[in-house]
């Protein structure tokens, strides 16, 4: 059963369209025409509207926080450009740090743009009289002139890409990598580990010892964190030299929230380690049932906001999922824990209500 349900789930959740992008937009002018626009941007599948009325300073913390993807900048003047069958530019903010994400949400912004140039573009024409504006061509950067001599009003986005300029995806994925290199050298092998003591029956010889239970577990799972830190602590050079991603962001918080992360890893490694009795069943509970969801539903491949609802839902108690909104934020946007703290606390209670579970189960196993 456990790849039929998998083919059900991830078949809904293995998707690289992207739509619902969260379009933050400050419209500056407030005209007919700047709301028109707006209006047109909304009623695409593609975009969440938010309207902006605070600080200009809100703008980068969209960003920043991951609430918004792109943010539009409407000018003073915008209605007025178009009135006056000039251009009318908007600037527009976009988060680079996924490649993927950027390069969809500006096509799609550039189309929702050029379709509302071309519907102002034919209500001018058939005010002067023309026929057949329908015809008119659109290139990439905006639109051409309808007829010879009579100037045409179109909207044209301005674009500055933030966090990740030349849109290189390896400098979002590879800090993903970490976070799964994680799971796999703490939950798997730690999960393994200790079912090997059981099969060797040597499992039991250490709990007749005068060893408390706190003891035991902690002499077991220790070690494994100590692993953890030094993989970290490898790995970022690697990431640094190799790969070229950059850390704007603080190393010690990527080893504060890592140490949050460790523990819901390890905390799953001992629970499994009390639900099976071999290392074949350990693999194979923590590969199909934990390592295939944590990678394919905690966005670090497919965007969790295209998911359905249900798969949105269960990615949410995926501890992983929030771990890779804080390496990611720290490596490429320099966040620190004021943006991080909801993610931070998160992983926070996973790791605790994990661990509280697992060490239940396990005195169970003691007595």
């Amino acid at each position: 059963m456990a790849p039929l349900i998998q083919l059900i789930v991830l078949g809904y959740a293995a998707t690289t369209e992207i739509k619902q992008i969260a379009l933050a937009v400050r419209d500056n002018d407030r005209s007919y025409h700047s709301r028109e626009y707006i209006r047109a941007l909304g009623s695409s599948e593609y975009f969440k509207i938010r309207i902006l009325d605070g600080p200009e300073d809100v703008d980068a913390s969209l960003l920043v926080s991951g609430k918004a993807g792109l943010i539009i900048e409407v000018p003073p003047g915008f209605g007025a450009h178009l009135l006056r069958n000039e251009q009318a530019p908007v600037q527009v903010l976009v988060d680079g740090a996924d490649s993927n994400f950027a390069v969809h949400g500006l096509n799609y912004l550039y189309k929702a743009t050029r379709q509302y140039s071309a519907g102002v573009i034919r209500r001018q024409l058939g005010a002067l009289g023309f026929r057949g504006a329908g015809g008119i061509k659109l290139k990439a950067a905006g639109l051409e002139s309808g007829s010879a001599g009579v100037p045409l009003p179109s909207v044209t986005a301005e674009t500055r890409i933030w966090y990740n300029p030349e849109l290189t995806s390896r400098f979002y994925m590879v800090p993903g990598v970490m976070g799964v290199l994680l799971i796999v050298t703490t939950m798997i092998v730690s999960s393994m580990a200790l079912v090997k003591e059981r099969e060797q029956g040597t499992m039991e010889q250490i709990i007749v010892t005068p060893l408390r239970a706190s003891e035991l577990i902690a002499g077991k799972l220790l070690p494994f964190v100590l692993i953890g830190f030094i993989e970290i602590t490898l790995a970022l050079p690697v990431m640094l030299l190799v790969f070229g991603v950059p850390l704007v962001g603080s190393v010690f918080l990527i080893y504060a929230l890592s140490g949050l992360f460790l523990l819901t890893t390890l905390g799953l490694g001992l629970l499994i380690s009390t639900l099976v009795r071999t290392q074949q069943q350990a693999m194979l509970v923590s590969g199909f049932f934990i390592m295939m969801p944590f990678i394919l539903l905690s966005g670090f491949i497919f965007p969790v906001e295209n998911m359905p609802p249900a798969v949105r839902f269960i990615a949410h108690f995926l501890p992983l999922k929030y771990y890779l909104t804080i390496v990611r934020g720290i490596f490429l946007k320099g966040v620190g824990l004021y943006e991080l703290w909801p993610e931070a606390l998160a992983l926070l209670a996973f790791g605790i209500c994990i661990l509280t579970v697992a060490i239940k189960k396990f005195h169970k196993r003691l007595d």
